[in-house]
């Protein structure tokens, strides 16, 4: 009896810490986004008007990169786990397909920004490629500080 319960028990309990990890993930992705929405709209300075005009497009721009991005780690992952067993050939069929799928990300940013760059101006298009990075970089900084005070 003691067998069977010490597995089921041992179950329910990386179910949880899973569910919570995963609950954690969505927490600190809507968090991330909360912040980023703020910290555009400061830098970029949008009135009201202009974040209706340009959320819906960075917004569809994001979900159009992540399917992207979706589709290259399946490219990856399905292709590149089998390394050793891949024959040449597969090999650069692989790597054919995964570079067309990086020229149609390159596509989709170029698409992105033009249309950006018409809705505001070429100089905020170039304030949103700072602010970005900055961004970015603020949010590896934090993410770094954040890792180096676990134990």
């Amino acid at each position: 009896m003691n067998k069977c319960i010490t597995p089921l028990l041992l179950l329910i309990s990386l179910l949880f810490t899973g569910t919570s990890i995963l609950g954690q993930h969505r927490e600190n992705s809507e968090q991330i986004k909360t912040l980023k929405i703020a910290f555009f709209t400061e830098k970029l300075e949008l009135t009201p008007e202009e974040a209706s005009v340009f959320w819906p497009i960075y917004n569809a721009h994001e979900n159009a990169k992540e399917e992207l991005r979706a589709e290259q780690r399946k490219e990856i992952r399905d292709r590149f786990e089998t390394l050793e067993s891949l024959s040449e050939a597969e090999a650069k069929n692989a790597l054919k397909r995964y570079l067309k799928l990086e020229e149609k990300e390159e596509e989709l940013d170029k698409a992105y920004y033009e249309k950006i760059a018409k809705e505001f101006s070429a100089v905020r298009t170039i304030k949103l490629f700072e602010a970005e990075q900055e961004f970015r970089r603020r949010l590896l900084q934090e993410y770094r500080k954040r890792k180096s005070r676990q134990p």
